[in-house]
């Protein structure tokens, strides 16, 4: 009984995920299927770009809402352990990723996964956000920042001596899915034609 309810609870947490916000928000911006415009990524950043600062700011709060109540309200709707929160956290980005409502195209998993890390560990997302500015000043390249922000947090975590096994395996797992989820921007960035966030490349402006 116990393991079927953690397996619904869990598909649950999937269903929210498969939300996709920038396909859900898109009609009020003008946007019928961000999927067609810009990189094709249903993600805050392709929202930005496509559909002005409004839309990419409402995508990328609906779909970090999405990782907050997956991680932190589902689970303990049946007064569950962490271990099953962490898995939650998985199901929801995953959902994102490949939503159900949606043909299985998502987005990049991103600001789902901050959510998620906002509940479950708040700390190692400082280290992950530092990452994340520093990487983006200093190339402009969003996807790279994205990418190596998670590798920050997933690094916090292994060192750090309070960090459950559970903690350390999702941020392993999100790392790795990260990556994989941005694997078409390191062929850009390698082939030098990867779009940069120029405005965010502080050390490069003009007096």
């Amino acid at each position: 009984m116990a393991t079927a309810i953690a397996g619904l609870v869990i598909w649950a947490a999937y269903l929210i995920g498969s939300l996709s916000g920038s396909l859900i928000l898109g009609r009020f911006f003008g946007q019928a299927d961000l999927r067609k415009t810009g990189s094709g990524n249903a993600g805050a950043t392709n929202a930005l770009r496509a559909g002005g600062r409004g839309y990419g700011l409402s995508v990328l709060a609906f779909d970090l809402i999405k990782g907050l109540v997956a991680a932190g309200l589902v689970p303990y709707l049946v007064a569950a352990s962490a271990p099953l929160a962490f898995c939650c956290g998985a199901a929801a980005v995953i959902g994102h990723v490949w939503p159900i409502f949606f043909g299985f195209r998502g987005g990049k998993g991103a600001a789902t996964c901050i959510g998620v890390l906002l509940v479950l560990v708040p700390g190692a997302l400082i280290m992950g956000t530092a990452v994340w500015v520093a990487t983006l000043v200093a190339s402009g390249f969003v996807g790279l920042a994205t990418m190596l922000g998670m590798a920050g947090v997933m690094l916090a975590c292994l060192f750090a001596p309070a960090a459950t096994t559970a903690a350390k395996l999702f941020t392993i797992f999100m790392t790795l899915l990260i990556v994989y989820t941005h694997r078409e921007n390191i062929v850009r960035m390698r082939n030098g034609n990867e779009n940069r966030f120029a405005r965010a490349m502080f050390w490069r402006r003009s007096p």
